[in-house]
């Protein structure tokens, strides 16, 4: 009788285990109903196009990451509603798309999603306006539905008064590039491009609103006109359904949803228990040194920010030497059926891009490379994507800006003001063409605008072989013109209306395979000693007067173009030659 007391006890501790959990948890009730789950998704900002690895916790989802949790809400059938919380999605006119394509999936599976905001602005209201079946707005909130702007950085005076002077040269007569730096206002060439691409997305805003609220064109017109709006006249104007605290809206989506609990969705991965072990080999490795599948899969690469020349990875910027080596692990790998190329870049340099271009040719002629553009392909960034069996691309992302620049910051003045007296000496014509103490010469300035023409007639050749555009068709969509996405289809740039879902999906399908087969994504995640090393490292470091001027300026000394001149390289480059917001 003793020696059973140990088992009953244990049968008796698990009934009363068994007591405390849910209904229809117990594994010996299979056909328990599972609770109905209202899910609520926080985004207060854009997500990123790859998360990459942070110094200190979870990065956040990427694009991709959370349109997949999204599309599985869609066929989970415990899941009866969603209720979104935004924020500003700032200038992520392409990723709202994307999100939009995406929520609207739910909806069509006959699952209400309620919306919350405290502020947003053009993009986020977008959205918003489309997906919700309904919109509460906190009682003290903002929202921003203004209608879009675009500002630009002139420097000229600036740069006069530090002694400063830009000898900058163009190929493309609407690139604007040496504006930023010679002008103090925008030429007629900018301006047409720049109010073409507003009235696009403005376009765009206005009909994703009307249609999406049911509103008048003059109605909703007079209501941007009015904008910011206060939660009562956003009410009064039907651009939002209730006012209320972030509760009332929860509680208001769960009754719609008839959910029975609400379940958050975490915005960045969570963390997971971690021996010593698993702690050195994040700081010390990356994912890259992990065993590759042998199996048939589809490749997912991101090129993402400034393009630059070099071997070294970088937080900041696409280098050519890690991405060329990667595109060609590819084309030889016979496991990788199809590549989908996500590219957001303002450009950079021209030899990189040029590097970058042939590396992406290269798996093209052996296997499908659907191009993805994000927000962004433009200069640089288009020279890479022209190499892709298949362009996809949003109406509202931005495309183009085929041309080239050059040119180099001259601190002569600068010098003399402050006591220096720089003498040069050469053996050469051109040997100083790139000194910043002496402004170009005829002949050094003759030499680069031909390195520049040479240049820009490669971009057009490179364009010209992928997208098969010729003379007067190629001529209407280069001289440097950005446009929209639509824009850009309509030109012959882009083949299709679409995002990363689709394009993921034409990859699977050019390739032959499942949609359950994996997806192989890089860059990899990089040790946290690595990062630090870089940051710390001379590639990273630069100059006392590069950084002042970058305080001074830091819209406009972010650009690829004004990053190049100031670093001391006086070009060719495939560049934006301005930092471009649009909201």
């Amino acid at each position: 009788m003793l020696a059973r007391l140990p088992l009953l006890c244990c049968l008796a501790s698990l009934a009363s285990l068994a007591s405390l959990a849910p209904a229809g948890a117990c594994a010996g009730n299979p056909n328990a109903t599972p609770h109905k789950e209202l899910r609520e998704l926080v985004l207060q900002s854009a997500p990123p196009e790859d998360p990459g690895a942070q110094l200190l916790g979870a990065p956040r989802y990427s694009q991709r990451e959370l349109l997949e949790q999204i599309a599985a809400l869609a066929k989970n059938d415990k899941v009866t509603g969603l209720l979104l919380h935004l924020g500003d999605l700032g200038s992520g006119w392409a990723r709202q798309a994307e999100l939009r394509e995406a929520l609207l999936e739910v909806r069509s599976a006959k699952k209400p999603v309620h919306c919350y905001f405290e502020n947003t602005d053009n993009v986020g209201y977008a959205l918003l306006a489309q997906v919700c079946d309904r919109i509460t707005m906190t009682p003290t909130g903002t929202l921003s539905l203004v209608g879009v702007h675009a500002e630009v950085v002139y420097a000229r005076d600036l740069l006069e008064m530090l002694g400063l002077h830009a000898e900058v040269m163009q190929v493309g007569r609407f690139k604007g590039a040496a504006d930023l730096f010679t002008r103090a206002d925008m030429p007629d060439e900018v301006r047409e491009t720049m109010n073409a691409l507003l009235d696009d997305l403005q376009a765009e805003l206005t009909t994703a609103v009307a249609r999406g609220r049911s509103l008048p064109a003059a109605d909703l017109q007079r209501a941007i006109d009015e904008g910011p709006q206060t939660p009562q006249r956003a009410l009064a104007l039907h651009l939002i359904d209730a006012i209320g605290f972030d509760d009332e809206a929860r509680a208001a989506a769960k009754q719609s949803a008839k959910a029975e609990r609400v379940v958050k969705m975490p915005d960045r991965r969570e963390a997971e228990h971690t021996s010593v072990l698993d702690l050195l080999k994040t700081l010390t490795s990356s994912e890259a040194e992990e065993e590759r599948s042998h199996a048939p899969h589809l490749a997912l690469a991101y090129l993402t920010g400034t393009i630059s020349d070099g071997d070294e990875d970088s937080d900041s910027a696409a280098s050519a030497g890690p991405f060329v080596k990667a595109m060609r692990r590819f084309a030889d790998d016979s496991a990788v059926r199809a590549l989908v190329l996500r590219i957001q870049s303002p450009g950079g340099s021209a030899l990189a891009s040029d590097k970058m271009w042939h590396a992406v040719a290269r798996v093209a002629h052996r296997k499908p490379v659907i191009v993805s553009i994000g927000d962004m392909a433009a200069s640089g960034g288009y020279y890479v994507a022209c190499a892709g069996t298949e362009i996809f691309a949003q109406p509202t992302s931005l495309v183009g800006s085929i041309g080239v620049v050059g040119g180099k910051i001259v601190g002569e003045q600068l010098a003399q003001r402050l006591g220096v007296h720089v003498t040069v000496l050469s053996r050469g014509r051109n040997a100083a063409w790139s000194s910043p103490a002496q402004r170009f010469s005829d002949s050094e300035r003759a030499a680069l605008q031909q390195a520049l023409q040479s240049t820009y007639d490669t971009f057009l050749a490179r364009v010209t072989a992928g997208r098969k555009l010729q003379g007067e068709r190629l001529d209407a969509v280069a001289q440097g013109r950005i446009m929209s996405g639509h824009r850009a289809k309509v030109g012959g740039l882009v083949d299709t209306e679409g995002g990363l879902v689709q394009a993921l999906a034409r990859a699977r399908a050019k390739g032959g395979l499942g949609a359950d087969s994996p997806v192989e994504v890089w860059p990899h995640r990089r040790g946290l000693l690595d990062r630090v090393a870089h940051l710390v490292s001379g590639e990273s470091a630069r100059s006392l007067g590069v950084q002042g001027l970058r305080a001074l300026l830091p819209a406009a000394a972010n650009a690829p173009v004004a990053t190049a001149l100031l670093d001391g390289k006086p070009g060719p480059f495939a560049a934006l030659p301005f930092t471009l917001e649009l909201r």
